[in-house]
């Protein structure tokens, strides 16, 4: 659905604490890392920058708790709704040549 937008994403799927290497590449490796998790409190966030050295700036926390799964509607909306500024002020320097 991203892709169809011209949005190119990657995806981990992190099974086990602590993190191993490979999650280090991952992060280190991304501009901008979407955390989604079922919870309200980012507790994923929370371990990701308490336990990695990966700039903090560059995640973004997609926070799904009503209950119910994970829809793929939730994260391409909430991955535009982030992306959005970003695109906008790059239009617009664009724009401005």
């Amino acid at each position: 659905m991203l892709k169809s937008r011209g949005i190119s994403v990657d995806s981990m799927r992190v099974r086990a604490f602590p993190f191993g290497d490979d999650v280090e590449k991952f992060l280190a490796s991304h501009r901008v890392i979407f955390v989604v998790e079922q919870n309200r409190d980012a507790q994923f966030r929370s371990l990701l920058t308490l336990e990695t050295a990966v700039d903090k700036r560059k995640l973004r926390s997609l926070l799904h708790y009503n209950g119910l799964p994970i829809s793929s509607s939730f994260i391409v909306e909430g991955v535009l709704a982030e992306l959005a500024p970003a695109r906008a002020t790059a239009s617009a320097e664009a724009a401005r040549g």
